[in-house]
């Protein structure tokens, strides 16, 4: 595999994620541009993560089978038609359904790059590189967003921006392998490794949608603890700086550790994060809190992601791992709305960490059982 392929795997991976990046700024831009209220403005997202998550459940069952650079040229252009028909909408049924087109392209790219990517020697560290670059680049829009294009320009011009942004990095498809790489094990190991992406598969699922629980609220737990929105808009800038920290960190460390420790060290992030956001925070406290969250996220996604690529060993399922994402990033702010609705941050927190839980036993579980079928079958 070339470097101008994992180059070009980055940049659909950031296409892919810039949504989900600039969230925030679009939410609370068309929240202002259209008047409407936070419950209607919450199903853009739903729209576009239903397109996300149904193609990429999909594709399990075509990608193999189609001229992969085609889909992802098809992917972008999808992409960029959706929003700039959304740009084009006031209605707010039509804007709708345009990022729900808007989310089939992204999450078609998404899952292309996690295809690539999971198929290189060393994924845990590309899928560090690839994380890193979805935050240096996508940091782009998430400033120019709320700083310039949003108050000239309102949604509509954010949501141009963005086509423009994922016009220019397609600009690399070309780079794109035709066809997945096709793997050389032996179909004895099937059921086995079948088995283990399906736990794999699952754990990512229940991981992301804790986490996703506690990204969607951590703003709600600094203004309980009685923080400005300058100071928490200052505190929140700092993730660009540590999420990419946490990224590189996992690429530089790579496989050195082996297969489960980093796995603990995320673990170990997650539990001070949890820590240091429960009970009211103040100024010190939700920094420390910030910090941890984005270097234990993005350190322990990449390895995440790396693990369910190296249980598929016939390179076919890895793309449901952008579906795992997708749904995760659904389902759990809306398991967290309940859950606060209800109660307080504390239980929102203690459920979150109980999903993240789950999901480490479910990888680490996967990881043990198919070191031990595959060592004892040679």
């Amino acid at each position: 595999m070339t470097r101008l392929t994992l180059v070009n795997a980055y940049l659909m991976s950031t296409s892919g994620a810039i949504i989900y990046l600039i969230a925030p700024v679009l939410i609370g831009t068309v929240m202002d541009s259209l008047a409407i209220d936070a419950d209607q403005a919450g199903l853009l997202l739903a729209a576009y993560f239903a397109g996300y998550t149904l193609i990429t459940t999909s594709a399990v069952f075509w990608l193999g089978r189609v001229n992969m650079r085609s889909a992802a040229w098809l992917s972008s252009l999808v992409f960029v038609a959706a929003l700039l028909a959304g740009a084009a909408q006031t209605s707010l049924n039509a804007i709708y359904a345009s990022l729900f087109f808007a989310g089939v392209g992204a999450g078609m790219l998404y899952g292309i790059s996690i295809t690539i990517i999971g198929q290189s020697e060393a994924p845990d560290k590309h899928f560090g590189i690839a994380l890193a670059a979805q935050l240096v680049l996508g940091s782009a829009l998430l400033f120019a967003g709320p700083a310039v294009i949003g108050p000239q320009f309102g949604f509509a011009g954010i949501l141009i921006a963005t086509a423009a942004f994922v016009a220019l990095l397609s600009v690399t498809s070309h780079w794109t392998p035709t066809h997945a790489i096709k793997s050389h094990q032996t179909n004895d190991h099937a059921p086995i490794a079948g088995r283990a992406v399906l736990l794999g598969l699952i754990a990512l699922l229940l991981w992301f949608t804790g986490y996703s629980g506690i990204y969607a609220f951590v703003e709600r737990i600094g203004v309980t603890g009685g923080l400005s929105g300058h100071e928490i808009g200052l505190i929140l800038s700092l993730t660009i700086i540590t999420g990419v920290a946490g990224a590189m960190g996992a690429a530089w460390l790579g496989n050195r550790m082996g297969h489960l420790a980093p796995h603990w060290l995320g673990a170990l992030g997650t539990a001070l994060t949890i820590v240091l956001l429960s009970n009211d925070p103040g100024l010190v406290r939700f920094s420390l809190a910030i910090v941890a969250l984005t270097l234990s996220l993005n350190f322990w996604l990449a390895y995440m992601l790396g693990s369910v690529s190296k249980l598929d060993i016939s390179g076919r399922y890895s793309v449901l791992t952008t579906a795992a994402l997708g749904a995760g990033a659904t389902i759990g702010p809306a398991i967290a709305g309940l859950i606060l609705q209800r109660a307080d941050m504390l239980q929102v927190l203690m459920a979150a960490g109980l999903l993240i839980l789950a999901g480490f036993s479910g990888i680490t579980m996967a990881l043990k059982r198919s070191a031990n079928s595959l060592a004892a079958s040679n």
